[in-house]
């Protein structure tokens, strides 16, 4: 059988192989018929997914994840999307006090102690109503980003893939799950270069003739592996740790090159393909064995 990547996909996936079928998921972007035509119903683009199917001209299957990744995946969700709205609140705060002639330090609002302080500021009336309704939401989401944090590390605890990749300078726990969970099993990647471009981390080509121009990264792929990894290639930069400074002297010399900024993404870029290698090798971080030309 064949279905298009969707909302309900997993699932049904998991009823129809459970059933015996064997299940072929297509991206339906990769389906030039279904995504250029103009008679886009149900019953057209099954039709089409069923030749497609019998000729053997659907393109390559979209991965199913796991179960365990699937329930991770979820986890690190629910703690991105809770740690996005404690900055929302918190930044909202923060300007309205910076209204009232009130300039915070940058993480002064990220503990207790910071809120109580707020207390005894010179704040209007209509200001002050807000902190209070603000701090016990903020406090609420802080007590709920415990908890997922809590069963986020009983699950690393259980995975070495995780330890192996916090091994890595600069790779915390978030950083290390979040790959398990999209990578899920390493053996779909033959290369290191097909996780990377999986990530949205590689530079964009166009090829003409001769002339081959080089332009930001594509960014299609999984944006959360983009996002916890570039963060990783910032902690990187501030480890002290000998193991770090093979990468460190490449970013260097990168930079003076390309910019800071390019730098960063390229590094970024070199820490997942050193994760592809010791997830694939069962291996932990060795700075001796790194190749970094400066």
């Amino acid at each position: 059988m064949a279905i298009e990547a969707g909302g309900q996909t997993v699932w049904i996936v998991d009823v129809l192989r459970a059933l015996g079928a064997a299940v072929h998921v297509v991206h339906p972007g990769k389906v030039k018929w279904i995504a250029e035509s103009k008679k886009k119903t149900d019953r057209v683009d099954a039709e089409l997914l069923a030749r497609l199917l019998r000729i053997g001209g659907l393109p390559a299957p979209v991965h199913v994840p796991s179960r365990p990744a699937r329930e991770l995946r979820g986890l690190l969700l629910a703690r991105r999307q809770l740690v996005q709205t404690r900055t929302k609140l918190i930044n909202v705060v923060r300007g309205l006090i910076r209204q009232q002639q009130v300039t915070l330090p940058a993480k002064a609002l990220m503990g207790t102690a910071g809120w109580a302080r707020l207390e005894h500021l010179p704040l209007s009336t209509a200001v002050q109503h807000i902190v209070q309704v603000y701090r016990a939401t903020v406090e609420a989401t802080t007590v709920a980003l415990k908890a997922l944090d809590q069963e986020l590390c009983a699950k690393a605890m259980a995975d070495p893939r995780v330890e192996r990749l916090q091994s890595i300078p600069g790779v915390g726990r978030v950083s290390a799950q979040t790959l398990v969970a999209t990578v899920d099993t390493i053996r779909r990647f033959k290369r290191a270069k097909q996780l990377v471009a999986s990530s949205g981390l590689v530079p964009s080509v166009r090829a003409s003739g001769e002339r081959v121009d080089y332009g930001p990264i594509t960014k299609q792929g999984r944006s959360e592996i983009r996002a916890v990894w570039v963060q990783a290639a910032h902690a990187v930069l501030a480890v002290k740790a000998a193991s770090a400074r093979p990468l460190q002297r490449w970013w260097a010399a990168m930079a003076k090159r390309r910019g800071k900024k390019t730098a960063l993404v390229a590094l970024a870029r070199k820490l997942v393909t050193i994760a592809f290698h010791l997830l694939r090798d069962g291996t932990t971080y060795d700075a001796r064995r790194l190749h970094c030309p400066a």
